[in-house]
Parts: C-alpha cells; structure tokens; sequence
C-alpha cells in the first residue's frame, strides 16, 4: 500500500507473488481501513480484482483506442494520466474529474454504487 508522498525502494516482486508470509489477498483488511474515508483513484492492475473488494468510493480508468479497449498499453496510459495529476497538483477527485489531458479526452463516466469509471478515448493524431 502506498500514499502518493511515499518513496520507492528498488524492488522486484511478480503478481500476485508473497511479501514475506502475506499473500497480496491479507492485504485487504488494511487497505479497507486505510481508505475507509478517502475517495481514491484506483490503478491497480485488473489481475488484483480477485483479491481486493473495495468499501469505500473509488474511481478507475478506462482507455479507448480505434474503439477498442486498450489493455496491453494501459500502465502506460495510466502513466501519462498522473504525470498531469502531479504536472497540475490535483489534490483531490473533483479536480481530477475536470482535468483536460492532451490526447485523451473524457468520453463517459460511469457511476455504479461506490465505483465511478471513467472512459477515455485515446486521440491519435
């Protein structure tokens, strides 16, 4: 688990692979309460979907390209998205929301109970 103020140490560790005794599923119970009040962008790889059911109100992202689903380049697309959140100093959700992106453009939000997707298509120019 990590906060957008925290520092990374080199690592190298494969999904879904154990942090000393703890499968990524223990996690969990942590991460809940650690979110219990916050609304937070989630960008987490799908492959954790089976571990982790969020409690709290989250927001994640979509990509769209040639009208297809982008999955293979997704992480770098999810990259290019908070290089702008840090690049603008977005604090907070509402922010994000509103926040224009060069070549990718907001094309629908979906809001379904405590998740919010947003869906972006990606411009190719």
């Amino acid at each position: 688990m990590l906060a957008g103020n925290n520092g990374l140490p080199e690592y190298k560790l494969k999904q879904g692979e154990k942090v000393g005794d703890m499968a990524p599923k223990e996690f969990s119970h942590a991460l809940n309460r650690l979110l219990e009040t916050e609304h937070y962008l989630d960008l987490h790889a799908g492959f954790y979907n089976k571990f982790y059911k969020p409690t709290s109100p989250y927001t994640t992202l979509k990509f769209i390209k040639d009208g297809k689903v982008v999955s293979h380049w997704e992480k770098a697309y999810r990259g290019i998205v908070l290089r702008e959140i840090a690049k603008n100093n977005i604090t907070d959700i509402n922010t994000f929301m509103h926040m224009n992106i060069k070549n990718i453009s907001v094309i629908e939000i979906i809001e379904k109970g405590i998740h919010t997707e947003v869906v972006y298509a990606i411009i190719v120019t």
